[in-house]
């Protein structure tokens, strides 16, 4: 008996250990070369010395899976990694090794009972570097050797699990807080579904943090209600957003719950892979019990389903639109002539421009006049050399350096992004 309860006790240490979630309030202090790195780091915990040990592992867990913003681009350390590696790298306290000097707890705060502690911690990014390639990880580009990398980054995603959200329950960040607060269940199965992602070797963000901290968020304060779950989903942190629905049924004590998971290109908004996951009828009202065993039958065919569809869709590129016009204020000049600033003529430049910055040369601007261009082209996904994705704010900011380029100083142009859509007005 006495060797039963010490396993039973094991496997819920090992139970807690694997479902640690760490936080992604992690940020660049000083970067000293390719040695090492300075990094903020906060978390909460019952006590603090709790909170500052998990703020500490943070750090670590955002350098190795999520990347911090600052340090090499914000890519991460790791592709891929063995199977149980990260596991092994926290519970075996292995990250202690590469921690240089003290870890300085720089603030704490108590809040609703738990010790909120924010850490400075040093760390060796040669020897960190060192371990993973003994242990076999893939290193992302610029991190890995120059010379034994081509220039092309492996497609690692970052993926943001939501709760599913209904029309009547509003699509703003508000609505989707008091989903989550209404009760554990929804808590709990965002927590289990992220874990299992990361087990599959994604990178994660913390919805759940994110909501926790987004009191004084701006977003959380207009509280914008509308019915297009889009707008939503563009605002969220990641580059695929898996929205979760639980359903319980049952008669008396005999019940099964359902997952349905649905995962979403987060800039398009284009389905990449949707499947449901029965648990199994057991004769238990403890809703939570029976999302664990919703959860545990997650197949391995829906993560491979997820890559395809996103490598499907990265190699595509997506289909963008632009309109550029002139003010009614502009009398002097137009489309049909040299541009102000630069003095070649406007149209040869913009196609030039456009044959150099759309993906796999997809472009066409045959429809224009001296006042008016419309423009359809094909614009990446995904920024194969930075390893992360490629929006229309980036694509927009783009834009305007080439609009600055040619107007000078005589003109300047106003772009508006609408959905897949860039207007740009020349003043």
């Amino acid at each position: 008996m006495k060797h039963c309860w010490m396993f039973l006790l094991g496997m819920l240490l090992c139970a807690n250990l694997c479902a640690q979630n760490y936080s992604d309030e992690v940020s660049l202090v000083q970067m000293d070369g390719d040695e090492s790195v300075t990094l903020l780091a906060t978390a909460t915990g019952e006590k603090k010395k709790d909170a500052a040990d998990l703020a500490t592992k943070s750090a670590f867990n955002a350098l190795l899976h999520s990347g911090v913003e600052g340090v090499k681009n914000g890519v991460a350390m790791m592709a891929s990694e063995p199977k149980g590696f990260t596991y092994r790298f926290f519970s075996e306290s292995r990250y202690i090794s590469y921690i240089s000097g003290e870890v300085e707890t720089t603030d704490t705060e108590k809040i609703a009972g738990h010790q909120r502690v924010t850490v400075r911690v040093t760390i060796r990014l040669k020897s960190l570097r060192a371990e993973l390639l003994r242990n076999n990880a893939t290193l992302n580009p610029g991190w890995s050797d120059a010379k034994a990398v081509n220039a092309t980054a492996a497609l690692t995603p970052t993926i943001v699990v939501v709760p599913a959200m209904k029309a009547s329950e509003g699509y703003s960040f508000a609505a989707m807080r008091a989903k989550v607060e209404a009760g554990q269940l929804y808590r709990s199965v965002i927590d289990q579904v992220t874990s299992k992602f990361q087990d599959n070797g994604y990178k994660t963000r913390d919805f759940i943090s994110q909501l926790q901290n987004s009191t004084t968020s701006s977003l959380l304060q207009s509280d914008n209600q509308t019915d297009d779950a889009t707008m939503l989903v563009q605002q969220l942190p990641g580059d695929i957003v898996v929205t979760v629905d639980v359903s319980v049924v049952g008669s008396g004590n005999s019940n099964e719950c359902t997952l349905s998971l649905r995962a979403v290109e987060k800039q398009t908004s284009g389905n990449l892979a949707t499947a449901s996951f029965p648990g199994g009828r057991y004769m238990t009202k403890d809703s939570i019990r029976l999302a664990t065993y919703a959860v545990e039958k997650i197949q391995q065919d829906f993560f491979t389903r997820l890559d395809q569809a996103f490598q499907d869709m990265v190699s595509k590129g997506r289909e963008v639109f632009i309109e550029v016009g002139l003010s009614q204020s502009v009398t002097e000049w137009d489309f049909d002539q040299d541009s102000p600033g630069t003095g070649d003529f406007f149209k040869d430049a913009l196609d030039e421009w456009l044959r150099a910055h759309s993906f796999q040369g997809v472009y066409d601007m045959s429809n224009s006049t001296a006042k008016y261009i419309n423009i359809r082209l094909n614009i990446p996904l995904w920024n194969t050399e930075k390893n992360r994705s490629y929006t229309l704010s980036n694509f927009g900011s783009e834009v305007r350096k080439f609009f600055k380029e040619q107007l000078g100083d005589d003109y300047k142009a106003t772009v508006t992004a609408m959905g897949q859509k860039l207007v740009i007005k020349v003043e």
